[in-house]
């Protein structure tokens, strides 16, 4: 027996069967190739961000008052009460634009959360209560708040800067972020979910049995369903 058909006998067995999910037309190796070197160039694109996305989607996981984790502060660094000549502001439009002026803003505000005016009880007496306007300008950096109520001459203003992890934490949920990062963002939700689907038919031919890999993720779905079971709250008007 030569030396070259010694070692042969020594190599295990390949397994048998191909590639899960994957026609075998389609299992050449130019293919393969593919999908292997995408996978890899795909992870490495967005490894940075899945780093970020996990970091702070830990803390996001945990900010209710179940296993609550602190997840960042946000810290008010100024307030003023700056004049305004009565009748200027009218609506939450005319606030937003005054203070995009007065301030050199350059973003758009979130949605307004004014109170709407009308009468109330104050000390057993009927009286009307003016409406008030608020507007808020969100960015991973800041967040700056006007408030004003109608008549009055004066517009309460505050910002409050966000730590590193909060501001982070902000740009997960694509809180006060323009256009660009949130197609960014969506090529990232991409990015993932090919992995998992490149991922997984990779996984069925180099890691163990499909039988293994059906158990895997059939455990984590029930898991899931399990944990989700008592959390489920039904509701009928």
């Amino acid at each position: 027996m030569s030396e070259g058909t010694s070692e042969q006998a020594k190599k295990p067995a390949r397994r048998a069967g191909g590639y899960l999910f994957l026609p075998k037309d389609l299992q050449t190796n130019a293919i393969l190739t593919w999908l292997r070197r995408s996978h890899a160039w795909t992870g490495f694109y967005g490894a940075l961000f899945f780093f970020f996305l996990g970091l702070t989607g830990f803390y996001l996981n945990h900010r209710t008052s179940i296993m609550h984790i602190e997840g960042g502060v946000t810290k008010e660094v100024a307030s003023l009460s700056a004049p305004v000549e009565p009748g200027l502001i009218t609506s939450e439009e005319t606030l937003t634009a005054w203070m995009k002026e007065e301030f050199s803003i350059d973003a758009e505000p979130s949605r307004g959360r004014g109170r709407p005016g009308g009468p109330v009880s104050f000390g057993g007496r009927m009286a009307e209560q003016a409406p008030t306007f608020t507007v808020t300008f969100r960015g991973p950096n800041a967040v700056i708040t006007g408030e004003y109520e109608l008549g009055a001459n004066r517009v309460s203003v505050k910002r409050s800067n966000p730590s590193l992890l909060k501001g982070l934490i902000d740009l997960h949920k694509v809180a006060g972020v323009n256009k660009v990062f949130i197609l960014i963002m969506d090529t990232m939700a991409g990015a993932m979910m090919f992995m998992v689907m490149s991922g997984i038919l990779l996984w069925t031919r180099l890691h163990g049995p499909r039988l293994a890999a059906v158990g895997i993720l059939g455990a984590v779905a029930v898991a899931t369903a399990i944990a989700l079971s008592g959390t489920w709250i039904g509701w009928a008007a």
